[in-house]
């Protein structure tokens, strides 16, 4: 078995970047992190490969590099870009660069099968949620996922949209209909619409099998209004930021202005990125990069 290291530095456009390493022998160890930024604390979490895997993620990288094309690494505006160095134990050390790859090429399966690392059962709260995030920039992440808990969980993916309701609804209805469920909905973020719109709630009212909910407190009240009770809801909690807390500082730059917050707080993006770029003289990358790191903060510490 070939030993190597394989490096990969994740920036997407419009959230926080973090890295994932992978290393071994015959068995290896895959480790995800983000690091301290802003008001935004370390996250990390490293699980074991087991020796198939490991050989399929050398085999797959040693393709992608074998069927090198330069289109892979040519940059846009809204995706993802990750920086990566492939160090086998027999052979130079490989840097590369890919841009937002695309389902089909050599450079999206050698990604899959780096994310096959971190299945979502064993990566919950924040190291979770970024990485279903990050997952979703390359067409690996499902908006909606049944994850075998007892009781068994279907899981909404932060990016989902009231136009997934059908593809939710498929995969609701292939459960059992006597089980108990809980709907966990607590890593959605707050721009996706009304949660009400996306399920069907009265089918999930009526089922024989208990039905609870995980979820944010801004979907809360459209869940009691559609006939939840609010026994049946569980409020994922979250620290607010005081106005003493303010400014927020995003690397270099001290956030002090309400419109970027407002903005922030609806979710659009285009008009944060904008705004940095007229506020602070920022390039494009840095203002994509200093809306990510915003974005963030106020999904999880609301403002006052």
């Amino acid at each position: 078995m070939s030993i190597f290291d394989l490096v990969l530095n994740i920036s997407p456009s419009f959230h926080r970047q973090c890295s994932i390493r992978i290393d071994g022998e015959a068995t290896g160890l895959a480790t995800f992190e983000a690091l301290p930024t802003g008001l935004l604390p370390r996250i990390a979490q490293s699980l074991p490969v087991k020796s198939e895997h490991m050989a399929t993620l050398h085999r797959r990288t040693s393709t992608m590099l074998m069927e090198w094309n330069e289109q892979w690494s040519q940059l846009g505006l809204d995706g993802i870009n990750i920086d990566g160095v492939f160090d086998p134990s027999n052979s130079k050390t490989q840097p590369f660069s890919l841009w937002s790859p695309r389902e089909g090429t050599a450079a999206h399966t050698m990604l899959a099968a780096v994310f096959e690392c971190f299945p979502f059962n064993l990566c919950s709260g924040p190291t979770g949620e970024l990485l279903e995030i990050v997952r979703s920039y390359l067409d690996l992440q499902p908006p909606v996922s049944i994850i075998n808990y007892k009781p068994t969980h279907l899981r909404l993916a932060p990016w989902v949209h009231a136009n997934d309701a059908c593809e939710v609804e498929s995969h609701l209805r292939m459960l059992a209909d006597d089980g108990d469920l809980i709907i966990d909905a607590s890593g959605m973020e707050r721009f996706c619409g009304a949660l009400t719109r996306l399920l069907p709630v009265d089918y999930l009212l009526n089922r024989r099998g208990g039905v609870r909910w995980m979820v944010r407190s801004e979907f809360s009240n459209a869940l009691i209004q559609a006939g939840v009770a609010q026994s049946m809801i569980e409020i994922v909690p979250i620290s607010p930021i005081s106005r003493t807390g303010e400014p927020i500082v995003l690397g270099s730059i001290f956030v002090d202005s309400s419109d970027l917050i407002a903005f922030a707080k609806a979710g659009e993006r285009m008009e944060l990125v904008r705004s940095f770029r007229k506020e602070y003289s920022l390039t494009i990358e840095q203002a994509s990069k200093a809306a990510a790191e915003l974005l963030e903060i106020v999904a999880y510490h609301p403002v006052l």
